[in-house]
């Protein structure tokens, strides 16, 4: 679910959360316990949700119209299982083509990285399994990556890859610390913790939605107002300026300016 809300372009940057979060990961909990319990295939986000995202799909009511097909199917079920697997091999492929343009964004310059992504994806066809093909990337990450950084401090630095400067950075340092928002509001007793806090839902960075500060705005809202006292005033016939009647309300004086 998390790599589909990434997927989606959901995922706060600061925070490496998307709105919503907590209530999604219990549904999501619950679907799989559920289906289960009575013998159903898991019901949770798969990685094929990606076609439906990539189509412009990014809310709830695709989910929902999807479960309506499903439950629809439900009454067609003999003459869908007569349907040969063949049949439907097209749309795979044309599903495969969609989720494989990601693999662009991999970072194909350095070892370190390329090598894990690429037995990630090599190793999910050929062992029939997904969960090999993450073992072998994730394990390949940790062992490559950890052999040069210990070679590197041993060597004090005189010793590393070529092109370590291309490895992709990352640190778990957020800003927004490593736990979501929501588990940090359930550490903390928050009955309702799927809710954001008061200063959460606010704007305290000083952004609009346009992404235009707006901390002047906010701490002097009249700042950029012109003083009323030494404002002088163009006469709209003869051009000449006059000075603000001190019999003037406020009031007056900004619509005359």
């Amino acid at each position: 679910m998390y790599s589909m809300a990434r997927f989606a372009g959901a995922i706060d940057e600061e925070t490496q959360d998307f709105e919503g979060s907590a209530v999604a990961y219990l549904i999501d909990a619950f679907g799989v316990t559920i289906g289960s319990l009575f013998g159903c295939p898991p019901v949770t986000a798969f990685v094929e949700s990606g076609a439906g995202i990539s189509e412009g799909g990014a809310t709830g009511l695709t989910s929902i119209t999807t479960g309506l097909c499903f439950f629809i199917a439900i009454f067609f079920a003999p003459i869908f299982a007569s349907i040969p697997p063949w049949a439907t091999g097209c749309t795979l492929i044309i599903v495969g083509s969609m989720m494989a343009k990601a693999a662009a964004e991999i970072n194909w310059n350095y070892l370190g990285d390329a090598i894990p992504a690429f037995l990630t994806i090599t190793m999910m066809p050929f062992t029939y399994s997904i969960a090999d093909g993450l073992i072998a990337g994730i394990v390949s990450y940790i062992f490559i990556n950890t052999t040069i950084w210990l070679i590197e401090k041993a060597s004090g630095g005189r010793i590393k890859p070529a092109d370590k400067h291309l490895k992709d950075p990352w640190t778990y340092k957020l800003p927004g610390g490593i736990l979501p928002p929501w588990v940090k509001r359930a550490a903390h007793g928050k009955k309702d913790f799927w809710r954001p806090n008061d200063e959460e839902a606010g704007n305290p960075t000083g952004r609009t939605i346009d992404g235009e500060s707006n901390s002047l705005e906010m701490k002097h809202p009249h700042q950029h107002e012109r003083p009323i006292n030494s404002k002088v005033i163009a006469d709209g016939e003869g051009g000449e300026r006059s000075s603000a009647s001190s019999s003037d309300t406020p009031a007056e004086r900004r619509v005359r300016v």
